[in-house]
């Protein structure tokens, strides 16, 4: 009888995580479309001749490895953490594009954006994004937990200029 509870148990943890994972992965793939249909808006309002986006993804899935008691704490799951890096890319991506739209200066200086790099802020109850412009590469150390608009990161975007 213990054998068979034993063998349960392992089966359900590990039928769990391959879940999670599956759900992992459609977050990311529903993410990576919408950052690919947001960088070609992005090119065409602001004249990037070449704009790569990366995610690192493996960099979210350690976050949420290393705070895994503070999403138990808030019953919050991995594949939203996913999801909502990808919807913060996109919003990343909106602004540029509204700041390229608004503003002839910014305009110039953004298509020269070659790359945006994304990762993620370690502490999963860090909000708040940072931005850092390296040569042509937007590098955003993204937030965690909120959802965010295209308004609340154009002031931080325009800072770098």
């Amino acid at each position: 009888m213990k054998q068979k509870i034993l063998a349960g148990l392992i089966i359900a943890v590990f039928s769990s995580s391959a879940y999670a994972s599956i759900k992992d992965k459609k977050a990311i793939r529903a993410a990576d479309t919408s950052i690919a249909e947001e960088v070609a808006k992005v090119k065409a309002s602001c004249g990037n001749a070449k704009l790569d986006v990366n995610v690192d993804w493996d960099d979210f899935k350690k976050m949420a490895a290393a705070n895994e008691a503070k999403l138990a704490d808030d019953r919050y799951k991995s594949q939203w953490i996913m999801s909502h890096a990808g919807q913060r890319t996109v919003a990343v991506l909106e602004a540029v594009s509204e700041i390229c739209k608004d503003d002839a200066d910014y305009k110039e200086e953004l298509a020269l954006l070659t790359k945006i790099t994304v990762s993620a802020k370690q502490d999963f109850k860090d909000s708040k994004s940072e931005f850092s412009l390296d040569d042509t590469v937007l590098k955003v150390n993204s937030g965690h937990k909120m959802t965010r608009r295209a308004s609340d990161f154009t002031k931080s975007i325009k800072e770098l200029y």
